[in-house]
């Protein structure tokens, strides 16, 4: 649902060590992603402004401008950020779940 928030725990590495944060995730309403969507596929990069409007505090606002994601997160929190942002785990669920259908038939 639109502006539904969501805790998650994101893992990545930096120089070697692992590092955990946890961060809220609102759901962005599907103008929004949809919009995300189209540019992203026209190959311009999305990932900090994603990022910046999904990622919530405590009070559901929003936590970081586009300006203090590019300027301050590493690459590997980043990535790993916006795959959980983006919903790379449920993508990556439906394909499997595709494929274990395919492989039943």
């Amino acid at each position: 649902m639109v502006s539904e928030v969501r805790d998650e725990t994101v893992s990545f590495y930096h120089n070697g060590e692992e590092y955990e944060v946890d961060i809220r995730i609102k759901q962005l309403p599907f103008a929004v992603t949809d919009d995300l969507h189209r540019r992203m596929n026209n190959k311009e990069d999305v990932t900090s402004e994603w990022i910046s409007k999904a990622l919530v505090d405590e009070d559901g606002k929003q936590q970081f401008t586009q300006k203090q994601v590019e300027d301050n997160f590493v690459q590997a929190m980043g990535s790993a950020i916006f795959d959980k942002v983006w919903g790379i785990d449920n993508i990556k669920k439906a394909v499997e779940k595709q494929a274990a259908k395919k492989k039943k038939e």
